[in-house]
């Protein structure tokens, strides 16, 4: 595997467009094509392919970096339908998670699921994510928010 992280640009915005998650999780996540408009027209949000290789299996936005609290959103997070299975959500959770330290040298990461998204929730405590008691109502779909804490030790 070769995973690494692109910006959306010109050349792959309609790739990304067209990944899907299963008719079964569509509930749980705002379309693509609707996070990409959001991440054009919101100031700080910044849109990017999952790859393997050449090969785009995902997509995922971060951005709102807050100074006062040292903190970013990873906004969305998803890997198409026809890749799910194979282990590309574990490890691109950890390149995002280094990635978001790299650029923001934050201290928190924040995001926000679908409620009855029990497997994204699994998995992203598995990586130390914590419900806050938080709800995020910003959007078509309402969720929970979910706090990593960095350790700056590691």
């Amino acid at each position: 595997m070769n995973l690494h992280i692109c910006e959306v640009t010109p050349s792959n915005w309609r790739a990304v467009a067209a990944l899907e998650v299963s008719p079964n999780q569509q509930q749980f996540i705002e379309s693509n094509a609707y996070s990409l408009a959001e991440s054009m027209y919101e100031e700080n949000g910044t849109s990017v392919g999952l790859y393997d290789g050449d090969t785009l299996v995902g997509y995922a936005m971060y951005g709102w970096y807050s100074e006062i609290g040292k903190s970013v959103w990873l906004d969305r997070f998803m890997i198409d339908h026809s890749f799910q299975g194979k282990g590309y959500a574990k490890r691109f959770l950890v390149l995002l998670i280094e990635h978001l330290q790299q650029i923001y040298q934050c201290e928190k990461i924040y995001l926000s699921l679908h409620p009855d998204n029990n497997l994204a929730m699994k998995i992203y405590e598995s990586f130390g994510f914590r419900l806050t008691g938080e709800n995020d109502d910003n959007g078509p779909v309402v969720g929970v928010v979910m706090e990593l804490l960095i350790n700056k030790e590691i």
